[in-house]
């Protein structure tokens, strides 16, 4: 067991704070969203690697290490700006609070790398 599994998969956010987040920058994500891979211990999503994008990335993980401490966030954004990959993990039950949070279809199977359809934009 290592630190990481002694923090508690909670949000500090009040109904109407995450109402609010979800509303905005978990939308935003959401909806830049080309391609996500399941991890074991959460899910690797793939986005444009414009600016705004990053842009958009970056203010969401500050704000959710603010209120999710629990979650692992990891960057890789490849030369020409190509597609930037956003690992979000963390201890036993991030990857189901993931899938819930961001409306992910499907039960995740542990250890799998199945590629999950982002969920469909509203037109």
């Amino acid at each position: 067991m290592n630190n990481l599994d002694k923090l508690p998969i909670a949000c500090s956010l009040t109904s109407a704070e995450l109402r609010e987040r979800e509303a905005t920058l978990v939308a935003q994500f959401r909806a830049a969203i080309i391609k996500t891979e399941e991890l074991q211990d959460g899910y690797a999503f793939r986005i444009p690697g414009d600016g705004e994008r990053l842009r958009q990335v970056a203010e969401l993980i500050v704000a959710e290490r603010e209120c999710c401490p629990f979650l692992v966030f990891e960057v890789s954004a490849p030369p020409n700006m190509g597609p930037v990959t956003v690992r979000v993990s963390g201890p036993v039950g991030t990857k189901e609070f993931l899938s819930s949070l961001l409306g992910l279809p499907g039960e995740p199977t542990p250890g799998s790398l199945n590629e999950v359809s982002p969920p469909h934009k509203q037109g």
